[in-house]
């Protein structure tokens, strides 16, 4: 069982307790240290190279966010889980690529699926760093009467038209009968399922812009002017899925 070195920061000591206390019955969980202000926080992640943090989002020295930043400069893969009793916080988590995003009063089972998420997807790190594997770098795109080669890189996102499929690229858009579904298949671990009409490319995402009353974010993409939609009900799991992209 891979064993997960973690901290916790927390300026309130019953919720460290409680979040150490919750671990404490997980597997692999390994509680390194906890701090109570950034200071202390870093010190941490320099003295004991945890691949998880718990940290609250409003510290009396830096807000979370800004230490979730400043930690990733000394630990560039460290898994972020924010824990707050402010929703308000979950765009700029996203920003960090936060691997969740949990609201107090504390959800004991919320933490153990989260914690239980972020080991799978270091073993799963783990392994691909010790077995090269290839992969594709490119899709093949059925026109019609002729098949292009796009470069997965070079894909912005996948949309659902009608009754086709427009893939938005560097070098152009082209429109297909292939379902999403199809083109999933074929995709690497980059892109990810933002809406039921869009897969999107998270290495190419710029912004993510939320409207008041609506049910969807609308993400923008560097240097592209087009824009493809978020499900509300999904940016938690983009902020999962992005862990391996930190």
């Amino acid at each position: 069982m891979l064993r997960v070195k973690t901290i916790i920061v927390d300026d309130e000591s019953g919720v460290s307790l409680l979040l150490g206390s919750i671990l404490s019955e997980l597997e692999g969980a390994l509680v390194v240290g906890t701090a109570e202000n950034a200071i202390d926080a870093m010190k941490l992640v320099k003295d004991k190279s945890p691949s998880l943090a718990f940290l609250d989002i409003e510290l009396p020295d830096m807000t979370g966010i800004d230490l979730a930043k400043n930690m990733r400069e000394i630990q560039p893969d460290l898994a972020i889980v924010f824990v707050t009793a402010h929703h308000e916080y979950s765009l700029d988590a996203f920003k960090v690529f936060a691997s969740d995003y949990i609201l107090k009063p504390i959800d004991k089972e919320r933490v153990k699926t989260t914690f239980a998420h972020i080991q799978q997807t270091l073993k799963t790190l783990e392994k691909d760093n010790s077995i090269t594997q290839p992969t594709a770098s490119r899709i093949s795109i059925n026109l019609g009467n002729e098949r292009v080669f796009v470069n997965l890189g070079e894909i912005f996102y996948i949309e659902k038209s009608g009754r086709y499929t427009v893939i938005n690229a560097v070098n152009g858009k082209f429109k297909t009968r292939q379902t999403l579904i199809e083109l999933e298949q074929c995709l690497g671990p980059i892109f990810f399922r933002s809406h039921k009409s869009y897969i999107i490319n998270t290495d190419r995402i710029e912004r993510i812009v939320t409207y008041p009353n609506s049910s969807y974010y609308e993400v923008n993409f560097e240097n592209y002017k087009d824009k493809a939609l978020l499900s509300r009900d999904r940016i938690h799991e983009l902020m999962k899925y992005s862990h391996y992209n930190v």
